[in-house]
């Protein structure tokens, strides 16, 4: 198995993987509304699915024994090279937001008015990640060589990662901006409202990923109006562009067949065939 197929392996079970933990986390969300304090898991284990699927953490993802007694191309080598870059980013990224989110969510019981001060610092951090992991899932899916069930499964994962994204960003903008919102009652009034409403906001994100829209933004807020439009922007660049390059694939496909048969037919009968004819 050669170096570039070691790696499209390691990324259809990337996509597989993040799909799947995303399906459970939306399908969960009602189970979450009553255990508030496990959405900040959930988001860990979205970003950190590939910090543990797409790196060499896992002994059957590490790629040395695929570079011994091959010989690559200067491309599969510029393939590679970039690949062990973004999952080195990407361990310093998870490790970065992980740190991150637990003072936050210490801050928010301990210390309110600290809390609100980290919030800009949890927005910009995991607004970070997560837009990274999206880019870089966005270039994998563009170099996949061909049009699959894996690539219409890391499309899907991509655009449910958007809705956890906005979700993570409506959560710390409750926290700097609460007349932004209207909050549904909840249950768990000792909670902060940063992790007691993180269920009603992640759906509020995916309300505004759809362009449903959502009771809990207050359309007369300015944060809460730019939050919701920017989330439904994202999204729908996200489409538009996802389309054009799933769907240019099988036209790069069908014209690669109709060169190769123009070849062929050029070429005319080949010798071996014109020597059994005689």
């Amino acid at each position: 198995m050669s170096v570039v197929q070691a790696l499209l392996k390691q990324r259809h079970s990337y996509y597989r993987a993040l799909l799947i933990v995303e399906v459970v986390a939306l399908a969960g969300l009602r189970a979450l509304q009553e255990v508030p304090q496990l959405v900040s898991v959930a988001y860990l284990v979205i970003s950190g699915v590939g910090v543990l699927m797409d790196s060499p953490l896992l002994p059957k993802n590490r790629l040395t024994r695929h570079l011994g007694g091959n010989v690559m191309h200067q491309r599969e080598h510029h393939n590679l090279r970039r690949a062990l870059k973004r999952r080195r980013w990407l361990e310093i990224g998870w490790l970065v937001a992980a740190g991150v989110e637990l003072v936050w969510q210490a801050a928010l019981v301990l210390a309110p008015p600290l809390a609100v001060q980290l919030s800009v610092l949890h927005i910009v951090v995991w607004l970070t990640l997560m837009l990274y992991v999206l880019w870089s899932l966005m270039n994998a899916l563009a170099e996949e060589p061909l049009f699959n069930g894996s690539l219409l499964m890391g499309a899907a994962a991509g655009y449910l990662l958007i809705g956890f994204t906005g979700g993570i960003m409506l959560n710390s903008l409750l926290v700097l901006d609460p007349a932004a919102f209207h909050l549904a009652p909840s249950a768990h009034q000792a909670l902060p409202a940063g992790i007691a409403q993180a269920p009603q906001m992640l759906g509020a994100a995916f309300g505004s990923l759809t362009t449903l829209g959502s009771a809990a933004l207050n359309p007369e807020s300015l944060t809460s109006l730019s939050a919701s439009v920017g989330i439904t922007i994202v999204g729908q660049l996200y489409v538009a562009i996802l389309i054009a390059g799933v769907l240019g694939k099988p036209r790069q496909l069908a014209a690669v067949r109709k060169a190769a048969h123009r070849r062929r037919q050029a070429g005319g009968t080949s010798p071996r065939l014109r020597r059994i004819r005689r």
